[in-house]
């Protein structure tokens, strides 16, 4: 099982969602899932309640920001998708944040890692889900699931892959290595179904 982060790592919760602990916002296109290719705006949200040894991703560090500092930073970029991430972007109060994005005529993403019943509000302000799920039960709250993404490393087990939660089920291998790279795709000749994600931005030195 992948392993929780320490109190004084977990994401904080403010009940009116004023005030949220942004890691970053940048422009990039979409690198994985469904979604690839698309001009999205990012809004990293700092913390996550797992500790995965395999993520790259620094959200430790962060600001704290208002709902209005963060509109006015998402609106100066020219993408109309914009892509909640982390982190663990479920484990702050973003309902708060959404709407105001929603009203500002954004279309939103989100990326969690599974493990956070959403606000139920939030399933009809977000459009794409992604559920990157990390050795531990998928969360029964999450009932609109867009895509499952799962990092096949060397304790992914196909059986692992919960068919009946989404439509799309993307298998990313873990850092691009090679070895897991020829894993998934071994697993793919077994499930023509499912699709391979392979981290393009990355590919192309993108943020």
């Amino acid at each position: 099982m992948t392993p929780p982060a320490s109190k004084d790592q977990m994401p904080v919760w403010r009940d009116n969602g004023a005030i949220l602990q942004v890691n970053e916002i940048f422009y990039s296109i979409e690198g994985e899932g469904l979604r690839v290719g698309q001009p999205t705006t990012f809004v990293r949200l700092a913390r996550c309640n797992l500790r995965c040894f395999f993520c790259d991703t620094e959200f430790d560090s962060f600001e704290e920001m208002t709902i209005s500092q963060i509109v006015d930073t998402v609106v100066r970029h020219p993408a109309k998708w914009v892509c909640l991430t982390g982190g663990e972007p479920l484990g702050q109060n973003i309902a708060p944040l959404c709407r105001e994005l929603v009203s500002a005529g954004f279309r939103l993403h989100i990326e969690t890692n599974g493990t956070i019943d959403p606000d139920p509000v939030l399933c009809d302000l977000i459009e794409h889900w992604t559920v990157s799920p990390k050795r531990q039960k998928i969360a029964d709250g999450l009932t609109h699931i867009t895509e499952l993404k799962y990092v096949v490393g060397k304790a992914f087990c196909e059986n692992m892959v919960d068919e009946n939660r989404a439509k799309y089920i993307y298998l990313q291998p873990e850092s691009s290595k090679p070895r897991y790279i020829n894993k998934a795709l071994d697993i793919l000749s077994r499930h023509p179904n499912w699709r391979l994600s392979c981290r393009i931005h990355k590919m192309l030195q993108l943020p």
